[in-house]
């Protein structure tokens, strides 16, 4: 295993450039040029702009923003009177639920226990 590591090391090893290398290299380079200046003309000068082109984009944007809004404020309105409406139906759900629950348990318990022995009261009465 370290011979192989050595045999690699030594191929990979650094090596100092012949003589004459960088000369060679910049003889078999293109000769340079010169940078290449633009000049760049400005146009005429355009007329003032109207007002109505000034205030143009702020409008626009202003006209889009107060649009947003009021659409998010709908639409989260609406979203709540939805889950409103389904808490509301979840409610009416649960406590018919528990009315019927109550029914059935108390139909359960008449039938598991046993009847209450009666009762003569001094007046006649018979209670239960």
């Amino acid at each position: 295993m370290n011979d192989i590591e050595n045999e690699i090391r030594r191929a990979l090893r650094p090596l100092e450039p012949s003589a004459g290398f960088t000369d060679r290299l910049l003889a078999a380079l293109p000769p340079r040029q010169p940078p290449t200046v633009i000049e760049v003309r400005t146009p005429h000068a355009s007329p003032p702009a109207s007002r109505w082109q000034r205030f143009a984009a702020p409008t626009a944007l202003a006209a889009s923003m107060v649009l947003a809004i009021i659409g998010g404020q709908r639409i989260a309105l609406e979203r709540f009177e939805r889950e409103e409406r389904a808490g509301l139906a979840a409610s009416q759900a649960l406590m018919q639920a528990l009315r019927v629950t109550s029914r059935k348990l108390d139909l359960a318990r008449d039938a598991v226990r046993p009847p209450e022995p009666s009762t003569e009261t001094a007046d006649g009465e018979t209670r239960s």
